[in-house]
């Protein structure tokens, strides 16, 4: 499962304050594990902080979590990402995080706009993005089809 997803993000040791009455990780932690973890992901798709120097950035505009396999105090989770797909606008992505034995404890899409920071409002990636974006996405889709049915698409 992981070769399909082949950005590997920061790992998680799952804390005592990180759990909840149900003595697993509280599902609040499954975002922050997937928000705190893409920072090498979104630099490998080109939002390094010259980009946002440059007056760029992206807009979170949906997600969805699937939670598959509770993660308990001491585990370590640590999510890995896939691009799905692009437009001229708008990136499509997902993400798993995954437990010291490979299970897959949580999946993850996220579709994000490219905002041009001055206006404050989407606009189209530049054709050196675009281009940079289409290549990782041909080198994504290479590990072949993810085993999750996606519910977020993207035009």
């Amino acid at each position: 499962m992981i070769e399909k997803f082949p950005s590997k993000g920061t790992s998680v040791l799952v804390t005592r304050d990180m759990c909840d009455m149900n003595n697993h990780m509280n599902v609040v932690y499954y975002q922050h594990i997937f928000e705190d973890g893409c920072h090498n992901f979104y630099q490998e798709m080109g939002f390094s902080n010259d980009y946002f120097n440059d007056g760029f950035s992206s807009f979170t505009l949906e997600s969805n979590i699937r939670y598959l396999k509770e993660l308990l105090e001491g585990e370590k989770g640590t999510p890995y990402f896939r691009l799905i797909k692009i437009n001229s606008k708008l990136i499509h992505y997902a993400g798993i995080i995954v437990d010291e034995s490979g299970n897959v404890s949580s999946f993850s899409e996220h579709v994000l706009a490219h905002v041009d920071m001055n206006l404050r409002k989407t606009s189209e990636m530049p054709d050196n993005l675009i281009a940079s974006l289409k290549s990782m996405l041909e080198e994504h889709n290479s590990t072949g089809p993810i085993d999750f049915e996606l519910r977020l698409d993207i035009k």
